[in-house]
């Protein structure tokens, strides 16, 4: 499902308008654009002159909406065009909504990034978000909890916490560490569950549902004090990216966004870091250049996988 919010609505009146459409029942192929008219809702054409932007599926509709609209905002008043908030389901509705063209600019991660560059090859990155401490890139982490074993035996069977499956840090990260052990989640030694967050895969690890985990390594240290263990860590990833499709949107446009996401330092500049305070943690901490080519690694773990992860993302 793919709901559209504009950019130019805020405040209270916008969260309740949000919960309580967010449980309207809906059809696997609605779609809807709204955008304000005074003190309602009112819906308008799909063709509407407007740029259609897109965060990963990690949130629900109103937390969403709270956290990216003042992004959106601020690229309004920078390109002078209109925006509005495209909100999916799940990883598999967002890479079709970008590779079709109902998507213009997105905000991913590396896997959800690849996995879109096979289906179109419109699909540019922009910029590379950084996160709170300047950095590019982060690392994932294979967990379990400490009183169980960290040894994997080829003679007993092991039930596997994942995230989602186009998450880095989810089936492509355990994959990989596991193959490099001699082995694969695709043999009967293993069985493994989305289960839909990081936090998830932590706490049902500690719990003791799962004997491992793949997840973040930041996210999996806030576990540590909980008894979550660390039992290897990925070589550093390639972090998450701004993206543009290069078929709907103008190469003016897209540099446009680009010398204005360059410009942002919230690090040294107490303005820009005032401003972007109410934006996502996703977005907050500024971008740098990035080139495709910087996705190359994760895109030859993308190859030598056995299963296609894009079946699995619905």
């Amino acid at each position: 499902m793919l709901k559209y919010l504009p950019c130019r609505v805020y405040g209270a009146v916008l969260c309740l308008v949000c919960m309580i459409w967010s449980t309207l029942p809906a059809t696997a192929n609605e779609s809807l654009a709204y955008t304000q008219n005074h003190d309602r809702l009112t819906p308008v054409a799909k063709d509407s002159p407007v740029i259609r932007f897109a965060p990963l599926p990690m949130a629900s509709l109103e937390q969403v909406t709270l956290e990216y609209l003042p992004f959106i905002d601020f690229l309004e008043k920078e390109t002078g065009y209109n925006f509005e908030l495209a909100w999916h389901e799940n990883y598999e509705a967002l890479i079709e909504s970008i590779a079709s063209g109902q998507v213009d600019m997105a905000y991913l991660g590396p896997l959800p990034y690849v996995a879109v560059t096979q289906k179109s090859q419109h699909i540019i990155p922009v910029v590379q978000l950084l996160d709170s401490k300047g950095r590019s890139d982060y690392t994932c982490a294979i967990v379990h909890f400490a009183d169980s074993g960290a040894s994997l035996n080829p003679n007993q069977h092991y039930d596997v916490a994942l995230t989602q499956p186009l998450s880095t840090c989810g089936y492509l990260a355990t994959e990989d560490y596991l193959q490099r052990q001699g082995m694969s989640l695709e043999d009967n030694t293993f069985s493994y569950d989305y289960t839909g967050s990081h936090e998830r895969v932590a706490l049902d690890v500690i719990l003791g549902k799962y004997q491992f985990g793949g997840m973040k390594t930041q996210i999996a240290r806030r576990y540590h004090h909980l008894g979550l263990r660390i039992i290897d860590e990925t070589q550093p990833v390639p972090g998450f990216v701004l993206v543009a499709n290069s078929s709907t949107l103008a190469p003016e446009f897209i540099e446009q966004v680009r010398d204005a996401m360059l410009r942002l330092a919230p690090q040294d500049n107490k303005a820009h870091q005032k401003m972007m305070q109410s934006w996502s943690r996703n977005l907050r901490y500024g971008a740098k250049p990035v080139a495709d080519s910087a996705y190359d690694a994760i895109r030859q773990q993308w190859y030598q996988l056995k299963i296609n992860l894009l079946g699995a993302a619905k």
